[in-house]
């Protein structure tokens, strides 16, 4: 028969222990009984039990299975899956599981539940707490509901003993939680037995003991000493927060400890497990020093100090003018906006402007920019703590427009104006790498002068040096050559239908920028030696007669050389026109164009130099004499500077003729007119047969 009680039982306090103690135990039998002086009864057993170390950390035992071998009487099974218990500085806990639970005593199966825990923590700070869990329990077979802090549940069940008429085992089941300021008690299962009866006619009862199932136990940790603050590094930061700070003193409490700045407290406090430091994120706060202060439950520190910079976090820009300058910095930069008090310096890509200027409400900036190279510049404003983006600068790369003059001598001393933009700052010009002197700027930075250097004959880079960027016109000057001059040629006359190579020596003669002309007329082929002092050049045609030769470089032109346009010899006749195979032969040749001391005869083969050929009568007659040659005919023709004569025949025969030439070279080199006559009449009258007369 199953008895459900209606009186409350009185409820047990938790048991008097040392503060932060804590202490777990999953299955504890204490049962006992005697009929007649015989044990019916007899379990004493402690199944999974942690208790927390005195000097701090967790004790824990798990998985215990439930076994009281040894006992009379009772029987039990089961699994304890976890005893544990905790002293730590800021909170004491345990914590005790039980799982498939069967209790017998006496052969009679008296309890049974499926999961039964306990749980207790014991905050340093705070309210203490004792819960209890319980499903599947059953007294004697029977599902009973068993209500935390509520009545007991009874109930009793007949059982045979020994010397015991009528014998009852009667069992009382509790459920406790209880909490006072210092702790905590959880109990889930509590299970008071007795054994009713009688013995020899007489009623009696007999106290058997108490079975606990799922017990937990803590005490209040002890209040730890008020703590101290040594030193806080950094001392400073920014004044939107987030720096992380690391304070140094004494008994800090891991997770029971705060710091405030100004009263704000931090963020992210963490205590090191010695208690002598601690690490913490600021909060943001006001410009200027804050107090800060350690708290625990010990009590709090006096304040360190920390000072608040300005970081830029309120600022606004709203604007920047201008919003360009030449790269050589120097432009006065007004930023607009708000929030900027506290700003220190202003950079333009990283680079430190000049001269700044803050008004007193913190709305507007003035800075001269720095040099830098052309194109987009991040401007940012400085502060103590931090930098605002206040959004770019461009800069705009110096130019050259024009050079006058753009050429003069190589020998430098010219004195050029360079205009352009951005040239104010200007620190000097190079020609071709070469720096020009005399250097003055306009302050409108539109122009300037400079004096050229020495510079060799060519094009040269025009670079005006400016910090941040330079200002480059290619090709932007020309050094021009000095005049050449002409001494020479060689030969100096030659034909008129041009094509002969002639050699000019002089100086400045400049490859590959030479020309050379002839009355006018340009030579071809000129070719220009290295050092500049000779060249050669193939003649143009030109009309007979003198002819002014003039060089021209880039660097002038030199004085003119004479060149005379030869007209080609002609022959017209010969006489005599045989002579015998060992030649000595004095043959007059007649015709125009042979030139004294330059006329050269070709016969057989062979040259006669003009040295051994007389030439008369104003270059109409020439004579000289045959040499050795076989049998036969030869071509006969005359070479002068101005070309190489047609050809006429001569008869090398063997013996004496009975007429020769050899009395007629003087009568020709005498010059008469007359001689001339009478010659042509005789070279006619000796003509070979069939041979016309011409001329």
């Amino acid at each position: 028969m199953l008895v459900v009680g209606t009186t409350v039982l009185g409820l047990p306090a938790p048991a008097l222990a040392a503060p932060g103690d804590a202490a777990a135990r999953g299955l504890v039998v204490d049962l006992s009984a005697e009929v007649l002086g015989l044990t019916v009864i007899s379990a004493d057993a402690t199944i999974g039990s942690a208790t927390a170390p005195a000097g701090g950390g967790t004790d824990t035992s798990t998985l215990i299975t439930i076994d009281l071998t040894g006992a009379v009487g009772v029987t039990a099974s089961g699994t304890v899956e976890e005893v544990t218990a905790t002293r730590g500085a800021v909170e004491s806990s345990a914590l005790s599981s039980v799982s498939g639970l069967n209790l017998s005593i006496l052969g009679v199966d008296v309890l049974d539940a499926t999961a039964v825990t306990a749980t207790v923590t014991c905050p340093l700070v705070g309210a203490q707490t004792a819960d209890t869990t319980l499903t599947g329990l059953e007294l004697f077979g029977s599902a009973v509901t068993l209500t935390a802090n509520g009545p007991a549940v009874t109930g009793s069940a007949a059982v045979t003993v020994a010397g015991l008429t009528d014998a009852s085992l009667d069992v009382s089941l509790t459920r406790v939680e209880t909490t006072t300021a210092d702790g905590a008690a959880a109990t889930t299962i509590l299970a008071a037995v007795t054994l009713t009866g009688e013995v020899a006619g007489s009623p009696v009862t007999i106290p058997v003991g108490t079975v606990i199932v799922a017990e937990a136990t803590c005490e209040r940790p002890p209040t730890p000493a008020a703590p101290t603050a040594a030193t806080i590094v950094p001392d400073s930061g920014p004044q939107s927060g987030g720096q992380t700070v690391t304070i140094t003193g004494t008994d800090f409490v891991p997770d029971n400890t705060t710091v405030t700045f100004d009263g704000v407290p931090a963020t992210d406090v963490v205590v090191d497990p010695a208690g002598t430091s601690l690490t913490a994120v600021t909060p943001p706060g006001a410009i200027g020093p804050a107090e800060v202060v350690v708290t625990t439950p010990g009590g709090s520190t006096d304040p360190l100090g920390y000072e608040y910079l300005a970081d830029g976090s309120a600022a606004v820009v709203t604007g920047i003018s201008p919003p360009s300058g030449p790269t050589s910095g120097g432009t006065t930069v007004t930023i607009t906006g708000t929030g900027f008090t506290g700003a220190v310096a202003v950079d333009f890509n990283g680079l430190p402007s000049t001269d700044f200027t803050i008004n007193p409400a913190g709305t507007t900036i003035t800075v001269v920019s720095p040099p830098n190279p052309a194109g987009p510049a991040t401007v940012d404003l400085i502060f103590p703590a931090g930098t605002v983006d206040a959004g770019t600068f461009t800069y705009v790369p110096p130019t050259i427009t024009s050079i006058v003059p753009d050429e003069g001598p190589s020998t430098g001393g010219t004195t050029v104006t360079i205009t352009g933009t951005g040239l104010t700052d200007a620190t000097g010009v190079d020609f071709g790498g070469a720096a020009g002197t005399g250097l003055v700027v306009d302050p409108s930075g539109t122009s300037l002068t400079v004096v050229t250097p020495p510079g060799s004959p060519g094009p040269v880079d025009v670079t005006v040096e400016i910090p941040g960027e330079n200002a480059v016109a290619v090709n932007g000057y020309t050094y021009l050559a000095d005049p050449p001059t002409a001494d020479t040629i060689a030969p100096d006359a030659g034909p008129q239908a041009g094509g002969q190579t002639v050699t000019i020596t002089g100086t400045g003669f400049v490859p590959g920028a030479t020309t050379v002309t002839f009355d006018g007329e340009p030579a071809t082929d000129v070719v220009v030696d290295p050092a500049g002092t000779s060249l050669t050049a193939v003649t143009p045609p030109g009309a007979v007669g003198p002819a002014s030769v003039v060089v021209t470089t880039p660097g002038g032109t030199a004085a003119p050389l004479d060149y005379t346009y030869r007209a080609a010899p002609v022959i017209n006749a010969i006489d005599p026109d045989q002579g015998p195979t060992a030649g000595g032969t004095t043959v007059v040749v007649i015709g125009s164009g042979f030139v004294p001391g330059q006329t050269a005869v070709i016969i057989c083969g062979r040259t006669i130099p003009a040295d051994e050929v007389t030439v008369g009568d104003g270059g109409a007659v020439l004579t000289f004499r045959t040499p050795a040659c076989q049998a036969g005919e030869t071509a006969v023709s005359v070479a002068t500077p101005g070309g190489v004569s047609n050809d006429v025949d001569f008869r090398f025969v063997g013996g004496s003729l009975p007429v020769t030439g050899t009395d007629l070279g003087p009568i020709v080199t005498a010059g008469s007119g007359l001689v001339l006559v009478g010659l042509l009449l005789l070279v006619l009258s000796r003509r070979r047969p069939g041979q016309e007369a011409t001329g």
